[in-house]
């Protein structure tokens, strides 16, 4: 082979390299965020209601609206002890509010977008829910029941029994794990709320 067949030959091979080599790094690049592999679901001993009219009494704040960003997107938010065991969490989730069924008197009528509290949260490819909670969808239309904490900032309530989409019920109202019977209470409990806020 002389010296010019073996130059090409060489130039080629540096260059199908390097090509190679930038492949792999836009490959790299652009991978699809890292899926959910794990899911820590801790119990708290939170007030649940099954009836309506006692939540809507309870809540101070009531929409209907969605969230704006995909669950990785949003702000998690996890706070640690000394020792480092955890000690809480939560994802704050920014809505666009459509409606406002319900609200103190001193909130603006005029606002349409607020940073809510999830008890839910994500840490690389673990989330941390409380009992069994199912982060809202990015641009899913739902009534939210709302509570200010004591630090001044809504939080949702009432567990998935505060979140109702307007879409009907998905894979994402309550948690996969769901029984036949509490799917049948969720359905229930949605068409009373439905129903009170006149949206069938």
């Amino acid at each position: 082979m002389s010296f010019f067949k073996r130059k090409v030959v060489l130039v080629s091979l540096l260059i199908l390299a390097i090509s190679a080599v930038a492949i792999a790094y836009v490959n790299g690049q652009s991978k699809p965020d890292v899926p959910i592999h794990h899911v820590v679901n801790l119990s708290a001993n939170s007030l649940t209601f099954h009836e309506i009219d006692k939540l809507d009494a309870f809540a101070e704040l009531i929409v209907i609206g969605y969230a704006i960003e995909d669950f990785r997107d949003r702000e998690h938010v996890i706070t640690a002890f000394d020792d480092g065991t955890m000690q809480s969490f939560h994802t704050n989730t920014n809505i666009k509010i459509e409606k406002i069924l319900k609200k103190p008197d001193d909130y603006p009528s005029d606002q349409n977008e607020l940073t809510i509290i999830e008890p839910v949260s994500l840490e690389g490819d673990v989330k941390y829910t409380v009992d069994d909670y199912v982060e809202l969808q990015k641009g899913d239309q739902s009534v939210l029941f709302l509570m200010k904490n004591s630090f001044g900032n809504y939080g949702l309530i009432n567990d998935n029994l505060g979140k109702f989409s307007l879409e009907g019920i998905t894979q994402y109202s309550v948690p996969q794990s769901s029984t036949a019977q509490a799917l049948s209470k969720y359905e229930t409990f949605r068409d009373s709320v439905m129903e009170k806020y006149h949206l069938n």
